[in-house]
């Protein structure tokens, strides 16, 4: 999709030399025309731009939380296409360009996301992480997402949902969903996005080439903690909406 328009939205709460390099990334990329958008939820000192390239920065005077901020930074653009990036993610020089491809092959596709450099496509994207997996995931006991079945050697492939560290929609679909679930601090945003779209006919789907640059998936997190119970009452909420759809 040559000469294409994505907004990108980057997302920043007190690393602003993380989402330096993450916003440069995404003004670096090739054959697409890029807006990037930077939500600074709450941060201290307030983020600052001081590159070339011209930035949208919106500042918020606390932390509302990542759907919430992503929402606006969203909704902040008109692209077509929209790129959520985390401020620890890097895109390689041509990555945008790669995410936009599939949505040529079919109109159905409504999201896409890469498989992340030097990691196997399963740290990032699969089969919706049954409440069994997450809590395993939660003591750091399953690093992988159950795998969804393809082609050997397809460019890329149908999954259930994909990490938010890098997605790529279009707006239409955003809009067809109402975005992200306000209502969700942190975690589970990104699966209940994936389900939600899927559940209205749009298809998510995973490139094999890495485009992408971002950590794994931090361990050991602190399960006792506001922010531990925060993502455990998400989390319960996650699983009662989509009760009934997922596997055992």
């Amino acid at each position: 999709m040559m000469d294409a328009a994505v907004d990108v939205v980057v997302l920043t709460w007190n690393d602003p030399d993380l989402a330096n390099v993450a916003i440069t990334s995404a003004l670096q990329s090739q054959e697409v025309r890029v807006n990037v958008i930077v939500v600074d939820n709450g941060s201290a000192p307030p983020f600052s731009w001081n590159g070339d390239h011209a930035v949208t920065v919106i500042r918020n005077e606390s932390n509302r939380g990542v759907a919430p901020a992503r929402n606006q930074g969203a909704r902040i653009g008109s692209s077509q296409f929209v790129c959520l990036l985390d401020s620890d993610a890097r895109l390689h020089n041509g990555g945008l360009a790669a995410l936009l491809a599939p949505f040529d092959d079919d109109g159905r596709i409504g999201l896409t996301a890469p498989t992340f450099s030097g990691q196997a496509p399963e740290a990032s994207a699969g089969r919706a992480p049954t409440l069994l997996r997450k809590v395993r995931r939660g003591f750091d006991d399953a690093a992988l997402y159950e795998a969804t079945t393809h082609p050997p050697g397809a460019r890329w492939w149908d999954v259930e949902f994909a990490i938010g560290a890098c997605q790529v929609f279009r707006r239409a679909a955003f809009d067809d969903v109402g975005g992200l679930d306000d209502a969700i601090f942190y975690g589970p945003e990104d699966v209940d996005f994936c389900l939600r779209l899927r559940a209205q006919g749009w298809r998510i789907v995973q490139l094999a080439d890495a485009v992408c640059d971002h950590p794994p998936r931090r361990r050991n997190r602190r399960l006792v903690s506001r922010r531990g119970a925060d993502h455990a009452l998400a989390l319960a909420k996650h699983y009662w909406r989509h009760r009934g759809s997922g596997r055992d």
